[in-house]
C-alpha cells in the first residue's frame, strides 16, 4: 500500500491527511444517525480459533481422495466508489501525472442520436453524486474487471480454500464473514481452512478498511460499511461455488524462476542494510516463481479429464498506474491471469497469489517509465504467462490424495508482545511515518525517529475483552496461518512482506524451499512487514514509514509463523490464540438511489470500426449505486445468430478488458460508455453489444442491445527495407505502431517500434513473375528491435512490388 507517493508534494499532502485523522475525535468517524427503517445492524463475528488438534493426529487416519473445485467471479464495485492504495489528492488528482490520455475522456457529442442534449457533471461535482466518496476522487468507471477467484480442496476431514481478490489487501473481518455467510447457505465450515489474499491492485476498491485501521483511511477513503457487504457477498458466491463443485483431482507444483532477460520485477528499496552474499540470495527469492496446478480426474484411472486451475506465486507489486488513474483494474497480476486463461482451449481459473512483494515493483518497462500503462498490463501478464505455462506444463509430480493441514494463531501487537522496553520504543499504541523526514515539521506531535504516535482506540473497544480490534488507528493484532496441502506448504502473512522477510519464512520452514510458498496480503493487512532489523528499519521510505510497531514486528510475525509451523510438523504444540476476537460492525443505511429516467435509451450507436482503431456505444442506464450493467459483446455466426464472443478459453465476453466501461452523469442521465479496441486477432464479422442492468427500483430492470456494427481488417501493415542480391529479393513486413491504444502488439517491443508479422505470408511480384514466402526469418536485431524478413529467390534485377497479409487477414493496402 503506497500512502506516502514519492514526491515531495504528495509527501506533505499525506502528512496533512494523517494529521486530520488522528485529530478527528472517534465519534465523528463513525455513521450519522442512521434512517432505522432501513438500517442495516451486521451480526457480530467471532472465532473460537483453529484448536489445538490438527490433521497429523493419527486418531483421523489417512486422507481421502482429493476432491477439488474451482470457481470465480466478479467483484461489482460500484462505480463512484474511489480507488484504494494511494493517497490521490481530492478531485483533480489526475493533474499530479502525466497527459491525460485520451481514453480517460468522455468524447461524446452535445446531443445524442435522438436530439437530447448531453450535458455532463463537471468532474469537480462528482464528489456530489458519489455517495461512496468521502476524501478521494470518486472512480470513474472500469479498464479491467475486478475478479475474485477460489481454489477449494477437500481431503475427506478438513478444506483448504485459497482465494483471491483484486484489492489492496485482506482484512479478518472479510475473512469470518465470508466464512460465516458460505456456511449459513451451504452448511459448509470453512473458517479454519479459507486463506483469502490480495494481489494488492492500487486500483481496486477503497472504503473498505475498517474501524480497526483509521490510518489506512489516508491511502483507502473513510470506510463504507455498504461497500464491504457488497465485496463479502460477491467473494462469498465465488467460495460458494467453488466448494459445490468440487469432483476428483490431483494437484502438482513445481517451483521455478523468472528468467527473462530485462526482469518482470525488481527491488524498489536499497539493500544497504546486507552484505552481498546475503543480497544475491534476496535477489534469486525476488525471482521464485512458484506454480500449482489443479486437474480434474477420472478416479477409476486417474487419467486428466480438463484442466481446472492454475495458481501462480511471484512478488510484483501491485502498482501499475499512478495516483492520475481513477478507473478500476486489477493490473499486472490480472494481466498475467489473462494470459494464462488465453492459453487453454477450456475454461481454466489462472490464479496470481502474491509472493513477498512489499519492497518489489513489477517491470515490463520496454516504454520507459512503463508507458502506456494499458499496454503495459499485457506486456507483463504475457511475459509472466508464458513461463508460468511453460512451468505448470513441465510438472511431473503430483498429489491424488494429500493430507489438508491448516492452522492458524491470533497474535497481538503491542510492546510487551514484542519484547520493545517503555524507552526502546515509547509509543504505546503505536506510531506512523517513523523515519520519515517530512513529519518533522510535526513538531506537536512527532517524536522519536519523526513518529508519529497512534491515538489510543476506543474507549468501549478495550472493555469488552481488553483487546481493541474494532475501533484503533492501526492495527494491534492480526494473524497468522500456515497451510500444508500433503508436500506443499503456504506460508501466509498479513501484510506487506519485505523479501527478507519471506527468505527467513523459508529459511524458518523444514519443507524442502521448492514445496515452500510464501503467500503475502493474506488473511490480514498490517501494512509492511518489515524483517526485523533496526537498520532496514531506520532507512524509513514506503515500507518502513507504513510499518506500525517499530523494527520487531517483522520479527513478532515470524516468530508466530514459526511457531504455527512448528506445530504442523508435530515437533511442538499448537500455540493458543492470544486474544479472542468479537468483531462489532458498523450498523448502516443503504445509499440512496437517484431515479434512472429512460433506462435503456440507446444514446450513440456503434460504427463500423477496423482492427486498432477503436468505436463506442453509449447508452443510459442505472444509477452506479445500484447499476453495474452487464455488457456482453455478441457476433452474428454463419446463421445469422447472434451468440456472445468468446475469449480466454471460451468465457463469453461480458465483463470490461476487451473493452472500458466508463460512468458520467449527463443531466439527469446516467450514461454508460463502452468503449472497444479490436486488437489484431480480433475476428473479423458482425457484431453488437446487449447491456442489461438494474435501476434498483421497481420494474427496474432492462437490456438494450446495440445496433450491428462491423469489424474489418487493418490495411495498415508496413513493407520496409525491399533488397535484393542477385536472384534473391528479402523485405520486412511490420505492424504500423500504435503507442496510445489500449490494446498491446508485440509483447518483446516498445509501443512505439514497428512489430514484426510472425506469422503471415508476402508476396512479391517482379518483371520475371510473382513469388511468395510464408515463413519469415525473425532477427533479434536487439533488444528493442525485432524483423520479421520474408525471402524469395526471384530472377531478375527489378525491385518488385511488395504486399503481405498476416494470418489475420490485415493487409499493407
Amino acid at each position: 500500500m503506497a500512502v506516502l507517493p514519492t514526491l515531495r508534494l504528495r509527501r506533505l499532502l499525506s502528512t496533512v491527511a494523517i494529521t486530520a485523522v488522528v485529530a478527528t475525535p472517534a465519534t465523528a468517524l463513525v455513521s450519522p444517525s442512521l434512517d432505522l427503517d432501513r438500517v442495516v445492524r451486521p451480526p457480530v463475528l467471532t472465532d473460537p480459533g483453529s484448536g489445538s488438534t490438527l490433521d497429523n493426529d493419527p486418531v483421523e487416519g489417512p486422507a481421502a481422495p482429493l476432491v477439488a473445485g474451482a470457481a470465480e467471479g466478479l467483484l461489482r464495485v460500484p462505480v463512484g466508489t474511489p480507488l484504494g492504495g494511494y493517497l490521490r489528492p481530492p478531485v483533480g488528482g489526475e493533474l499530479f501525472g502525466a497527459q491525460t490520455p485520451a481514453h480517460y475522456t468522455d468524447l461524446s457529442a452535445g446531443v445524442s442520436e435522438d436530439g437530447t442534449p448531453i450535458v455532463h457533471v463537471p468532474d469537480e461535482a462528482r464528489a456530489g453524486h458519489s455517495p461512496f466518496a468521502t476524501i478521494s476522487p470518486p472512480s470513474r468507471g472500469y479498464h479491467d474487471a475486478l475478479t475474485a477467484k477460489a481454489i477449494a480442496l477437500f481431503d475427506g476431514t478438513d478444506w483448504s480454500v485459497l482465494v483471491k481478490t483484486d484489492t489492496i489487501g485482506s482484512l479478518d473481518e472479510l475473512t469470518l464473514a465470508v466464512a460465516q455467510r458460505v456456511l449459513d447457505r451451504t452448511g459448509i465450515d470453512v473458517a479454519d481452512g479459507l486463506v483469502p489474499t490480495a494481489t494488492h491492485s492500487h486500483h481496486g476498491p477503497g472504503a473498505v478498511a475498517g474501524d480497526s485501521v483509521r490510518y489506512f483511511w489516508a491511502a483507502m477513503d473513510v470506510f463504507q460499511p455498504e461497500v464491504l457487504d457488497r465485496l463479502v457477498n460477491d467473494v462469498a458466491d465465488v467460495v460458494v461455488d467453488a466448494v459445490g463443485n468440487v469432483g476428483p483431482a490431483r494437484i502438482g507444483h513445481t517451483m521455478g524462476a523468472d528468467t527473462h532477460p530485462d526482469s518482470l520485477n525488481s527491488f524498489r528499496r536499497p539493500r544497504d542494510p546486507w552484505d552481498a552474499a546475503r543480497v544475491a540470495e534476496q535477489d534469486a527469492f525476488r525471482r521464485r516463481l512458484g506454480v500449482i496446478t489443479v486437474d480434474r480426474i477420472d478416479p477409476s484411472t486417474g487419467t486428466v479429464v480438463a484442466p481446472l486451475a492454475v495458481v501462480m506465486n511471484f512478488a510484483a507489486h501491485g502498482i501499475m498506474f499512478d495516483v492520475e488513474n481513477h478507473f478500476f483494474s486489477g493490473g499486472g497480476p490480472a494481466g498475467a491471469e489473462r494470459w494464462v486463461e488465453s492459453s487453454y482451449d477450456t475454461p481454466v481459473v489462472a490464479m496470481y497469489v502474491q509472493s513477498a512483494a512489499g519492497d518489489v515493483s513489477p517491470r515490463a518497462d520496454r516504454d520507459g517509465r512503463g508507458r502506456p500503462t494499458l499496454q503495459r498490463i499485457e506486456r507483463f501478464g504475457e511475459l509472466l504467462g508464458r513461463q508460468v505455462r511453460a512451468l505448470a506444463d513441465g510438472i511431473d509430480t503430483w498429489q491424488t490424495a494429500p493430507d489438508i493441514e491448516v492452522a492458524s494463531q491470533r497474535i497481538l501487537l503491542d510492546r510487551a508482545s514484542l519484547g520493545y522496553t517503555a524507552d526502546e520504543y515509547p509509543h504505546e499504541w503505536g506510531a506512523v511515518q517513523c523515519n520519515n523526514a517530512d513529519t518533522a515539521v510535526l513538531e506537536t506531535v512527532a517524536t522519536d525517529r519523526n513518529c508519529v504516535p497512534a491515538p489510543a482506540p476506543d474507549a468501549w473497544d478495550l472493555a469488552d475483552n481488553g483487546h481493541a480490534e474494532n475501533a484503533s488507528f492501526v492495527p494491534l493484532d492480526t494473524r497468522v496461518t500456515v497451510a500444508d496441502i500433503g508436500d506443499l506448504r503456504l506460508i501466509t502473512q498479513p501484510g506487506e512482506p519485505l523479501v527478507e522477510q519471506g527468505l527467513r519464512l523459508v529459511e524458518a520452514s523444514s519443507t524442502d524451499p521448492v514445496d515452500t510458498f510464501v503467500v503475502g496480503y493474506a488473511q490480514d493487512h498490517v501494512g509492511y512487514i518489515l524483517p526485523d532489523s533496526r537498520a532496514d528499519w531506520l532507512m524509513g521510505r514506503v515500507e518502513g514509514t507504513t510499518s506500525f510497531w517499530g523494527w520487531k514486528q517483522g520479527g513478532r510475525i515470524l516468530d508466530a509463523t514459526a511457531a504455527v509451523m512448528a506445530a504442523l510438523d508435530g515437533s511442538a504444540p499448537m500455540p493458543e490464540d492470544e486474544l479472542e476476537i468479537s468483531y462489532v460492525q458498523r450498523p448502516w443505511v443503504p445509499a440512496a438511489v437517484v431515479p434512472a429516467p429512460r433506462p435503456g435509451r440507446v444514446v450513440t450507436q456503434p460504427a463500423d470500426v477496423t482492427r486498432f482503431d477503436a468505436t463506442t456505444f453509449r447508452f443510459e442506464g442505472g444509477d452506479p449505486v445500484a447499476d453495474l450493467p452487464t455488457v456482453v459483446l455478441q457476433r452474428q455466426d454463419a446463421d445469422g445468430q447472434w451468440v456472445a464472443a468468446d475469449v480466454r478459453g471460451g468465457r463469453p465476453l461480458d465483463r470490461p478488458f476487451e473493452y472500458a466501461l466508463t460512468y458520467r452523469l449527463s443531466g439527469d442521465a446516467h450514461l454508460w460508455v463502452v468503449d472497444f479496441e479490436p486488437p489484431k486477432d480480433w475476428p473479423a464479422g458482425t457484431h453488437r453489444f446487449v447491456a442489461s442492468g438494474s435501476t434498483g427500483l421497481l420494474d427496474s430492470d432492462y437490456e438494450v442491445a446495440s445496433a450491428p456494427f462491423d469489424v474489418r481488417p487493418a490495411d495498415t501493415l508496413q513493407v520496409l527495407d525491399v533488397t535484393r542480391d542477385g536472384d534473391v529479393v528479402t523485405a520486412r513486413l511490420a505492424y504500423t505502431p500504435v503507442p496510445t491504444n489500449r490494446r498491446l502488439l508485440d509483447a518483446d517491443l516498445p509501443a512505439d517500434r514497428p512489430a514484426p508479422v510472425r506469422a503471415g505470408e508476402v508476396t512479391f511480384e517482379g518483371a520475371a513473375g510473382v513469388a511468395d514466402d510464408q515463413v519469415p526469418e525473425i532477427v533479434q536485431v536487439d533488444a528493442n528491435t525485432i524483423h520479421a524478413v520474408y525471402r524469395v529467390t526471384l530472377p531478375g534485377t527489378d525491385l518488385p512490388t511488395v504486399t503481405g497479409v498476416d494470418v489475420w487477414g490485415n493487409t499493407t493496402g
